[in-house]
């Protein structure tokens, strides 16, 4: 054989060993890709654990306080009116306009039926009079 063949050959057999040590590397670098993913999503998991264990020991321990110190309940501050009632102090300010009028009851006792009109601007006014001009 010459020895420009067995360089060759050499040099063939060489890439392959190339080859296998950079798949091997490959399979080496993917496993330890996967495994990293996989503690991380377990340490995510842990995480995420110990995170319901906090709030759940925080709402216990919210219990056993409220428990130990209840929350006094105050005293209304109008006893003499009820709980569901609140009263208003007049601040003396005057009312904008005049105080308006119930509208009259029909001669039977009930409330006289409203009949749409229209203003000068197209928008619909409801009255009661009967001479059909709107209410002021």
């Amino acid at each position: 054989m010459s020895q420009l063949a067995r360089e060759k050959e050499t040099v063939q057999e060489r890439l392959v060993q190339i080859t296998r040590e950079r798949d091997t590397a490959l399979r080496v670098s993917e496993n330890r890709r996967r495994e990293w993913e996989m503690q991380r999503i377990q340490s995510l998991e842990r995480e995420n654990y110990l995170l319901d264990q906090i709030e759940a020991g925080l709402v216990e321990i919210h219990r056993l306080n409220n428990l130990l110190h209840p929350i006094p309940r105050l005293e209304p501050v109008y006893p003499e009116v009820g709980p569901q009632v609140i009263v208003a102090n007049d601040d003396g300010m005057e009312v904008d306009g005049p105080a308006a009028a119930a509208p009259p009851l029909h001669e039977d006792g009930e409330d006289e039926e409203l009949e749409p009109i229209s203003d000068k601007d197209g928008d619909v006014i409801f009255d009661a009079d009967s001479d059909g001009e709107p209410r002021v």
